[in-house]
């Protein structure tokens, strides 16, 4: 089955340019899973893609300073995509 989303999404670090974040896995559907990670900020450029990995923790470089991000994180098995889990954070 599809994997469940994150939990407890956190942010662990804050930085004029980057967001550290760490989570608790979901309910990995029996499969392997890996992790995708986006922030989106008003008036900042598009992200060039997703960050993944496989570990439960990830820290987001290139960002602009005091700007608030929404970050989303999902996880991602062979069946598919889990619900995003959501946080909002602000760059120092």
């Amino acid at each position: 089955d599809r994997p469940d989303p994150p939990r407890a999404l956190r942010l662990s670090g804050v930085s004029g340019t980057s967001l550290s974040l760490s989570w608790d896995p979901g309910f990995d559907g029996g499969l392997p899973q890996h992790f995708l990670l986006r922030a989106e900020g008003p008036d900042a450029p598009p992200p060039p893609a997703a960050l993944v990995t496989s570990g439960f923790t990830l820290t987001l470089g290139g960002l602009r300073p005091a700007t608030p991000y929404d970050v989303t994180v999902r996880a991602r098995n062979a069946r598919g995509d889990s619900a995003p889990a959501r946080l909002r954070a602000v760059t120092s």
